[in-house]
């Protein structure tokens, strides 16, 4: 059966409410021929008068009367309907340290290929944030231990594993080819610290049996970009996360000069709250994980 549209649905309505073709039209603003037709058409396709027709106006008949309350009900349907679908939020607002950006730009542009519709607005920190701000943002990615609000919904991204990382000409030029081992090769370099602890660097040399090994000498930065940006350029070793070190290790840019690596008990996290509706949020969070 046809279906007749919603143009026509608001013109019987409007017919029915007026009682009159030409104030039907003077309110949707047609001409009365065109309101006059679509009445007919409408009548045609049911089968039904819907109508009287006197020489001073209209009068509904029984199915009329009838059909007036499932069309106002059909009509509100769609309304809603388009209304839900309008205000479905499509653009996400995400916070993220800024250690992590090489490793989520690249999942993040082949999210936006896949999924023309959404609209992730990436804002990055440099620092490592204790609580997610959910008032300026719709998502977080924090790093630290496993988050245990009831009110969020936490998806574990990577686990942070570490290992010391450097430029391989800087390796090559001190070490040259011979085989060394880790106490006679290490202390010749200038070692990077992420912070002023020296927390990453005591976790590995732990790790590894040598919690009294020293370097020749120290440089310290405020974050771990600045320090990994440091090995990059060849300035000394700094012990580094491996997925976020994938790129670079892939590339060459920089080397693992040895297989361990080890746990720091520390995660990254993709956050946002349970009572969200953005339907964009649940989509992300999945990308992310099974891209990651």
């Amino acid at each position: 059966m046809t279906l007749p549209s919603t143009k026509t649905l608001q013109a019987f309505l409007a017919t029915a409410e007026h009682l009159s073709f030409t104030r039907a039209a003077d309110a949707l603003n047609l001409t009365q021929g065109a309101i006059s037709r679509q009445i007919i058409a409408l009548e045609e396709l049911i089968g039904v008068k819907l109508f009287y027709r006197h020489a001073r106006g209209l009068t509904l008949t029984p199915q009329g009367s009838q059909f007036v309350t499932r069309a106002e009900d059909i009509i509100a349907r769609l309304y809603h309907a388009i209304s839900e679908v309008a205000a479905t939020p499509s653009r996400i607002k995400l916070n993220a340290p800024s250690c992590v950006t090489a490793w989520l730009l690249p999942r993040l542009m082949a999210f936006q290929d896949a999924h023309p519709e959404a609209d992730v607005e990436l804002t990055s920190t440099i620092k490592h944030l204790s609580e997610p701000n959910f008032d300026a943002f719709d998502a977080v990615i924090m790093y630290g231990k496993t988050p245990k609000q009831p009110s969020l919904n936490s998806q574990l991204l990577f686990e942070e594993r570490l290992t010391p990382l450097c430029r391989p000409e800087l390796w090559q030029s001190v070490i040259g080819d011979s085989p060394v081992t880790m106490a006679q090769s290490l202390p010749k370099f200038t070692w990077l610290h992420a912070n002023p602890t020296q927390s990453d660097w005591r976790l590995w040399l732990e790790h590894c049996d040598q919690p009294r090994m020293c370097s020749k000498s120290n440089q310290h930065f405020s974050t771990l970009d600045q320090a990994m940006n440091a090995a990059q350029q060849g300035f000394g070793i700094a012990v580094g996360d491996i997925t976020l070190a994938a790129q670079d290790l892939q590339l060459n840019r920089l080397i693992m000069p040895f297989d361990d690596s080890v746990s720091s008990g520390q995660s990254y996290y993709f956050l946002y709250p349970r009572q969200s509706d953005n339907p964009i949020l649940n989509l992300l969070q999945n990308w992310l994980t099974s891209e990651g």
